[in-house]
């Protein structure tokens, strides 16, 4: 995903956080951590390393919370939310049936994002989550491919890769053809592109990560090319 242009998001966790932020680094992608500590206080100290070459690569490192906040459990499911709503939709690699990350799915859904969820064997406990969002409606993913098919309209070149054939035009995004030729809101975006809300939103925080927008008092502008 990374390697097709996608920023990655997720939390930094041991595992596979952990391995997701990894790998959009090893392809020169762009990767977010969302923490449930304060940015003083980063779980786990294992990470910090990984946390220094995300932002060193142009990703980022947030909290919402404050500076000193330590690991409390309640904090990582709250911040869960913010990772979905960061993103364009949430893949469940593995999960039980009380894995924290069927709440990011939940939310996910919730705020119109896509949900994508692999499958594995019946008698893996850590595959029944998975199976849970399957039959809830998630899409099922088993390459890379069924996720890209979805969201070819957001795809843009990675960061590092070889764009001297491919050239974007300036209006190649729908949401930044509809600010070129004016200034909008959210609401006034969701009505001309009759994009729902949430998934405007979406793409205004991608469009604005990219330096292509800026927002101000609740008005987004494109940014010249």
């Amino acid at each position: 995903m990374a390697g097709a242009g996608f920023v990655i998001t997720s939390g930094l966790a041991r595992g596979i956080d952990g391995a997701a932020h990894q790998g959009a680094l090893d392809v020169g992608g762009l990767t977010i951590g969302v923490l449930g500590t304060g940015l003083e206080k980063l779980y786990p100290q294992q990470h910090r390393a990984l946390a220094a070459q995300m932002a060193a690569q142009g990703g980022a490192v947030i909290s919402e919370f404050p500076l000193d906040a330590g690991p409390q459990p309640s904090n990582f499911p709250r911040r869960n939310r913010i990772i979905s709503g960061l993103s364009l939709g949430v893949l469940v690699v593995e999960a039980s049936v009380a894995s924290g990350s069927l709440i990011t799915a939940r939310l996910a859904a919730e705020q119109g994002r896509e949900v994508y969820a692999i499958p594995g064997s019946i008698h893996h406990p850590g595959a029944k989550g998975c199976h849970q969002l399957i039959r809830d409606g998630a899409t099922l993913v088993e390459t890379v491919d069924h996720i890209l098919e979805g969201l070819q309209h957001w795809k843009r070149i990675a960061p590092g890769a070889d764009s001297s054939n491919t050239e974007p035009a300036p209006c190649d995004h729908p949401l930044l053809a509809l600010l070129h030729a004016a200034p909008h809101t959210s609401e006034g975006l969701s009505v001309s592109s009759g994009w729902p809300l949430p998934k405007v939103l979406a793409g205004l925080t991608e469009l604005e990560l990219d330096g292509r927008i800026s927002c101000e008092a609740g008005r987004c502008f494109a940014s010249a090319p």
